[in-house]
């Protein structure tokens, strides 16, 4: 265990630090992500740890739509982090449900600048349902534990890289966080939450989950919009099924309360983030920042919602049909 971490053990809310239990092989991380007002620009930053035979702290960054990419190495005692609440310090860079400071030199770039956050949109959690992934939250052989910290919020600042200013003034926002010993092998994952009308997200995971021996296909995410929220999720009763490929996604999900049809149309090549594969950061996968997705939500066969969102983000890991099937 990391002597700088404070606080209690969390609920199983994945917000602050959980930590392993019994897990020589474990990583942890949360995914901050900001897109500008007019779609122009957006930054993914991932901040998190690795307890392997490599143990250490990093940062990933990249910045969109160029698809920039540069990851930091910190030595384990620059990790300092909260256990009750979402509250990250690594060297001089700073994450919380109020805002990101960011004070990087290495490879020779040079990443400065703070945002700011607000309006938070929390995910509801009960005993019973303690985080995204509902019951599956409980299992203690689940190679990987999906959390949302914010599952839409307001940004304002900017970030210097190199010279390159990216500005947030009236963006959007989003957190996440994963941790265990590895991601799925096969998974798509789509985020976006620059629709017309500001507080609108959408998200959905894909995933191929190992379970006792064998595995299945199971999903999660959400649909918020007009201040509703519609769960997503295998142990909430909802199906996905559709097609895709390194291009694009067309998918339908249903359940009980209506049917979410999405086009996601993936724009650029990409950048390469690092993956965890039994606590080591030792998988590349490709993350597209300046997709277009395009939903309609029914109602009985009635358009209750629509909207269409740039710049959001895709990431596709293996073959989309088959987990689509």
């Amino acid at each position: 265990m990391l002597d700088n971490v404070v606080g209690r053990r969390p609920f199983p809310y994945d917000v602050g630090y959980s930590g392993p239990r019994r897990r020589t092989r474990y990583f942890e991380g949360w995914y901050h992500r900001h897109v500008s007002a007019d779609g122009s620009a957006s930054l993914a930053v991932i901040a998190g740890i690795t307890l392997a035979p490599d143990p250490h702290a990093f940062i990933q960054l990249m910045a969109g739509p160029e698809h920039k990419v540069l990851k930091v190495r910190y030595p384990l005692e620059a990790f300092r982090a909260r256990r009750d609440r979402h509250e990250v310090e690594l060297g001089e860079n700073r994450f919380s449900p109020d805002g990101m400071d960011l004070d990087i030199s290495s490879d020779g770039e040079r990443i400065s600048g703070s945002v700011r956050y607000s309006g938070n949109a929390l995910y509801p959690v009960n005993p019973v349902s303690p985080g995204i992934m509902g019951p599956f939250s409980w299992a203690p052989f689940m190679e990987c534990i999906h959390g949302v910290v914010s599952m839409d919020h307001r940004v304002n600042g900017s970030i210097t890289w190199s010279g390159r200013d990216y500005r947030f003034d009236g963006g959007r926002g989003y957190i996440e966080k994963d941790r265990g010993r590895s991601m799925p092998r096969d998974w798509i994952w789509i985020h976006a939450n620059l629709f017309d009308r500001p507080g609108d997200s959408f998200m959905l995971s894909v995933a191929r989950i190992p379970w006792l021996g064998s595995s299945f296909t199971g999903h999660l995410g959400f649909l918020r919009h007009d201040g509703r929220l519609w769960k997503i999720g295998t142990y909430a009763g909802t199906r996905v099924g559709g097609s895709g490929s390194g291009e694009g996604l067309l998918l339908n999900i249903r359940g009980r309360a209506g049917n979410l049809e999405v086009r996601v149309d993936i724009k650029g090549h990409g950048g390469g983030l690092d993956a965890p594969v039994r606590g080591s950061m030792e998988r590349e996968i490709i993350e597209s920042s300046d997709s277009v997705v395009q939903a309609v939500f029914r109602e009985g066969g009635n358009t209750v919602w629509s909207g269409e969102a740039r710049a959001a983000a895709t990431e596709i890991a293996g073959d989309p049909d088959s987990l689509l099937a």
